[in-house]
């Protein structure tokens, strides 16, 4: 029963543990990519970054994960994300740290606090604080139940000499402690199993620090998997454990000394295994600080590009399904991809326009063949974002992803009026020239101008997500159909007797600049999603309410 017990607790500290990254998210939402942006100016703070993120998350998948986001989307160069990196490894210590200081003793007020939060609070932040309040109670818990169940192993033979068995061949509890953490994905689960074990009796230092190196071990592993999808991501993921194999190699052909030199590190074996965790992982930080450089530099010397694929239409994308698993880091896939069709549809308008004005029918036409880029991109964002698992998503991310959804779908449509409409009468008014007067060109430009800068404006909306922009967006709108009607209502006065040629270049006119219009009011979508509705008015029902 010991064993199933323990087994238990290992299941529910796990469970915890992404019932925690899961609270975060709900607690920080969206901005936390930003405030790393920020954060990472440089590579000392790109350290400080990864160590508040890691303290706060402890979870290899998600550090990883969001540290390919930004390498990926070119935000910040990768031996900065390498120093984000190691630092997150150094922060998940902390939750070591905690585990040794006993506070799972503790565990029942964690609970108490996180539920009252967690159900009683109405704000998706207060709602995250209180998730993540009780998971560490779920944390805490779980040490608990194994330091408990550990205590009956404590004069059992056989398990003894298990015990025994591994001391004897460090090795071995390398090989295996890296295993279990890359079947886990928890380091800390790992540590803090053989750390309840050790507080019970029933294991010595000599078994616990190999399990500390397997683990980090595990740790660098579980990073290279996650990042294997991608060149850079499998370059930073080797980078990191690179660094992690430079300090456990010496550690193990120097076991004895360092074991003696740890013994003599104040407290009892489970605050000296936390300390030997949180000293390996500052070491591995320090050495990467000095030759992130050097390492970065031979490890893009042996992990080289894949040869390109003949077929030069294939699109590029920020649409990584590792990310899947996360929904905030899956939203934030999609936004960049959101964001890429929008300037390709700013583009396209653009393009259009100055083919006009050069009478070049050609790149009008290279224009309405893009269209049908338009439409793989938006069926694959639209793919995406509805693999992403419902349950796990709080209303804050259901209201995202409908928007996302919405707008993407707005702007395939924009993709359908620029080919099928504007450029279709822009190459007509090319092969056959109809007399535009000066006032109806101007209007025309000016109508094209402010269009154009409504796509800036959605693109600033979808960055930022502010409701104030939001508003303002859609305020905007709201004066461009005001502008547009008054401009037609101009037009038909000067049409009062004019010619059967001049009537023909009316309906033109209105056509591209009805156009015009129909492009601006698709792109309200944006506006809607981030004014301040409440989620609910925008997507169906929550079923992310208990993650």
């Amino acid at each position: 029963m010991a064993l199933l017990h323990i087994a238990g607790g290992v299941a529910l500290m796990i469970f915890g543990i992404r019932f925690l990254r899961k609270g975060l998210e709900r607690m920080f939402g969206h901005a936390l990519h930003a405030w790393i942006e920020q954060m990472s100016s440089n590579r000392g703070r790109a350290a400080i970054a990864g160590l508040g993120f890691g303290s706060l998350a402890p979870s290899s998948t998600a550090q990883t994960l969001l540290t390919l986001q930004l390498l990926n989307a070119g935000k910040l160069p990768a031996e900065r994300m390498l120093m984000f990196l190691l630092g997150a490894n150094v922060g998940i210590t902390v939750m070591v740290q905690l585990i040794a200081f006993r506070l799972f003793d503790y565990n029942a007020l964690f609970l108490l606090t996180g539920v009252a939060a967690y159900l009683g609070a109405r704000s998706e932040t207060m709602r995250g604080a209180g998730q993540t309040l009780l998971a560490l109670g779920f944390i805490f818990l779980a040490m608990g139940l194994i330091s408990a169940a550990a205590g009956g192993l404590a004069t059992n033979a056989d398990f003894q000499t298990l015990m025994v068995m591994f001391s004897s061949h460090p090795y071995l509890l390398v090989v295996l402690a890296a295993g279990l953490t890359f079947a886990t994905q928890s380091s800390t689960a790992v540590i803090g199993l053989v750390i309840a074990l050790a507080d019970a009796g029933t294991c010595t230092l000599s078994t616990v620090l190999p399990v500390v190196l397997g683990a980090n071990l595990g740790l660098g592993l579980t990073s290279l998997v996650v990042g294997w999808a991608t060149l850079a991501g499998k370059r930073l993921a080797t980078a990191n454990l690179v660094l992690k194999c430079a300090v456990i190699i010496p550690v193990l052909v120097l076991l004895p000394v360092v074991l003696e030199w740890i013994e003599a590190m104040p407290g009892g074996i489970p605050r000296q295994s936390a300390n030997a965790h949180t000293t390996f992982n500052l070491l591995v930080a320090v050495l990467g600080a000095m030759l992130a450089g050097v390492v970065g530099r031979i490890v893009e010397r042996a992990v080289r590009a894949a040869p390109k694929p003949t077929d030069i239409g294939t699109l590029t994308t920020h649409l990584d399904p590792t990310a899947l698993i996360s929904p905030v880091f899956a939203l934030a896939n999609a936004t960049r991809e959101t964001l890429r069709l929008t300037e390709e549809i700013k583009g396209m308008l653009n393009t259009s326009w100055r083919g006009w004005g050069g009478r070049d029918a050609a790149l009008v036409q290279q224009v309405r063949e893009h269209d049908n880029r338009v439409d793989e991109r938006h069926a694959a964002i639209k793919h995406y974002l509805s693999q992403i698992p419902a349950d796990q998503m709080t209303p804050r991310d259901s209201q995202l992803q409908f928007g996302l959804l919405h707008f993407a779908s707005q702007l395939e449509t924009i993709g359908d009026v620029i080919d099928k409409s504007f450029c279709h009468q822009i190459l007509k008014q090319i092969a056959d020239p109809l007399p535009f007067s000066e006032q109806d060109m101007a209007d025309l430009s000016e109508m094209h101008r402010r269009t154009t800068q409504r796509l800036d404006l959605a693109i600033l909306v979808l960055t930022t997500r502010d409701k104030a922009a939001a508003r303002r967006f859609l305020r905007d709108g709201d004066d461009l159909k005001t502008w547009c009607i008054q401009a037609q209502r101009a037009h038909y006065q000067r049409l009062i007797g004019s010619d059967g040629r001049t009537l023909e270049a009316s309906t033109r006119y209105l056509d591209l600049i009805n156009a015009l219009r129909r492009i601006s009011g698709q792109l309200n979508t944006i506006g809607h999603t981030f004014a301040g509705e409440k989620p609910e008015k925008l997507a169906a029902p929550d079923v992310g309410q208990s993650d």
